[in-house]
């Protein structure tokens, strides 16, 4: 009776944690055609132009067209590559965000899996990623593919030390690597943001996500101008598409965890959404204005990033890493003094 009790706890908790992955991979998943259409709506803003506007109302579903002509086009593999390693790299880019999620609390119910070690969890899947530029532009065989792959991995390499400290300091301020514990921490008055208690680590950790999703001004690995495509320029059809769709997602890796960190999380400063406790669908209303407050949040940030693009220029790639290993690494040093002050104090 106790084996068959321990089992059926078991197989529920499996079960609990498939229908958890599941709803964050669709979700996720539907934030790059979201952005999609969003970077094309900003971009004809900044440009005084209208955007698409044939598809569908507003151009709405033109997105799913973007994805219908990925899905049709040729396939072409260049002579001499390694087969597998041609298939596996936009797929390394890919999955790892997917993979980083899965201990990313949007709300606390839709943490697929709660750890106390759920900021180290993210740091090791989201620092994969950059293998898949790296032997996708190594495997190419073409001199801009191999140029920017190189790129790639010379600059994450570099901002992956800042943004890591920056993690650092703020892990010293909330004194766990659990995420529903930090955002708890954050509760209340908005002057319980991490934004306010260490805004060098916020500085340093939003500059160096533009860096890791190679955004501009930070897009060497793919700087069109100088080196074609680069990493993926002899990537077409859904073999690119997954390139594309990794980059989208890093951005909203970057950005959730800008806000469980720095934003309160799925909190609105100064209020608490607290119904009864006798009423029946209280939790369900408290979630989902969790989860409303969540994403508009993260609708926020993703703009700011594409905002971004369309608005500032580009790097010299020695400026590139004079910034990273200079001036950013410094700004990381001074903001762990920051969170030792405040922890202390």
């Amino acid at each position: 009776m106790i084996k068959n009790s321990i089992m059926y706890i078991e197989f529920s908790e499996v079960l609990l944690f498939l229908v958890r992955s599941l709803i964050v991979v669709f979700l996720l998943l539907n934030i790059v055609p979201l952005m999609v259409f969003a970077e094309r709506k900003i971009a004809a803003f900044v440009q005084d132009r209208i955007g698409p506007e044939k598809s569908g109302l507003y151009g709405i579903i033109q997105p799913l067209a973007d994805a219908f002509k990925f899905f049709i086009k040729e396939a072409f593999i260049p002579p001499g590559v390694n087969k597998f390693l041609y298939y596996f790299s936009p797929v390394i880019t890919a999955v790892t965000p997917i993979l980083a999620f899965i201990t990313v609390p949007i709300i606390p119910i839709l943490q697929p899996l709660s750890s106390e070690l759920s900021v180290l969890v993210v740091l090791s899947f989201s620092s994969i990623g950059v293998w898949g530029l790296l032997l996708g532009g190594w495997n190419s065989m073409n001199k801009f593919s191999l140029l920017g792959s190189l790129r790639a991995a010379s600059q994450f390499i570099s901002y992956e030390v800042s943004l890591g400290i920056s993690i650092l300091a703020m892990l010293i301020i909330y004194g766990t690597f659990d995420f529903i514990k930090i955002v708890e921490m954050q509760e209340g008055s908005i002057f319980n943001w991490g934004i306010f208690l260490n805004p060098v680590a916020f500085l340093v950790f939003f500059i160096s996500s533009f860096a890791e999703a190679a955004r501009i001004p930070f897009d060497l690995p793919e700087a069109e101008a100088e080196i074609v495509a680069g990493y993926h320029t002899e990537y077409s059809g859904m073999k690119f598409a997954l390139f594309f769709m990794g980059e989208y997602m890093h951005l909203a890796l970057a950005a959730s965890i800008l806000i469980i960190f720095f934003f309160g999380g799925w909190n609105l400063p100064f209020f608490k959404f607290d119904l009864p406790d006798d009423y029946l669908f209280a939790p369900v209303f408290e979630y989902l204005f969790g989860f409303i407050v969540f994403s508009v949040k993260l609708f926020v940030l993703l703009s700011f990033y594409v905002l971004a693009r369309w608005t500032l220029p580009r790097f010299r790639f020695d400026q590139l890493i004079k910034f990273g290993w200079g001036t950013l690494l410094l700004l990381a040093l001074i903001s762990i003094v920051i969170s030792a002050f405040v922890a202390v104090m």
